[in-house]
């Protein structure tokens, strides 16, 4: 299964949470968002302040750079990786009590909230820092994935390195309990719910996945994904709109 693909215990952030804009992942989804892949005019990001909390090695910053952003701040915990994104980013910064008091167009929560040990509590934070009108993209893993739901069958439950049961993950998130904490920033609307599918690029030979039939395959998992989230989705992916 995904989620126990390994990596060495000592693997650092920067090796770990790599930018992986694979079709039907989570990077993918924003990424073609940004774009404007959903006609939306208000997804482009030229002339919008962005903070990306949780940078990892920097990733989406680059490509925000490319569409056209700039004014991006991040926040990133991991001091070597701070360093190693230092030029993309106008600002990099260990928490988010400097920036208190400022607002941002967009917000970017990528594969952190599973991380903290309040969610809830950091999304008031975040609410307190979108600007009206302001946007939040947001990711978790699915608890709840078919994957999880297999190894308990069979009575296992085993943290690995990295994938749905990350050993630094202290937050589990079912599809409710994501919607729930999309609703906790009460002054924001959900304006887009998705889901992801499994990397499975990671741990196959390329042979195997650099073909039409796979890519194919690909957007069919995904759209059985969108059918069915709480078994298929990977991920839980959501943006939410700030109204005031």
């Amino acid at each position: 299964m995904i989620s126990a693909v390994r990596l060495a215990d000592d693997a650092t952030p920067l090796e770990k949470y790599v930018f992986k804009p694979l079709p039907g992942s989570s990077h993918h989804w924003a990424v073609s968002y940004f774009k404007g892949d959903s006609l939306q005019e208000t997804t482009k990001v030229k002339g919008k302040k962005i903070l990306d909390i949780g940078a990892g090695g920097g990733g989406m910053g680059r490509v925000l750079r490319e569409l056209g952003a700039d004014q991006i701040t991040a926040i990133e915990i991991d001091p070597l990786a701070s360093e190693a994104i230092a030029s993309v980013y106008d600002g990099v910064y260990q928490d988010i009590e400097p920036i208190k008091g400022r607002t941002y167009d967009v917000i970017l929560l990528l594969d952190v909230l599973e991380h903290m040990s309040d969610p809830f509590a950091f999304m008031v934070e975040v609410e307190k820092l979108l600007a009206p009108g302001g946007r939040a993209v947001i990711s978790v893993p699915n608890i709840a994935h078919w994957s999880i739901r297999l190894g308990l069958l069979f009575g296992r439950f085993e943290y690995v390195s990295r994938g749905i049961l990350d050993r630094t993950h202290l937050q589990f998130f079912t599809r409710r309990r994501f919607k729930e904490l999309l609703s906790s920033a009460q002054s924001c609307v959900v304006e887009q719910m998705a889901s992801s599918i499994e990397p499975v690029e990671l741990v196959l030979p390329e042979f195997l996945t650099n073909n039409r039939v796979f890519r194919n395959m690909s957007t069919l998992r995904w759209k059985f994904a969108q059918c069915i989230p709480g078994l298929m989705g990977y991920q839980h992916l959501g943006v939410i709109r700030k109204l005031v």
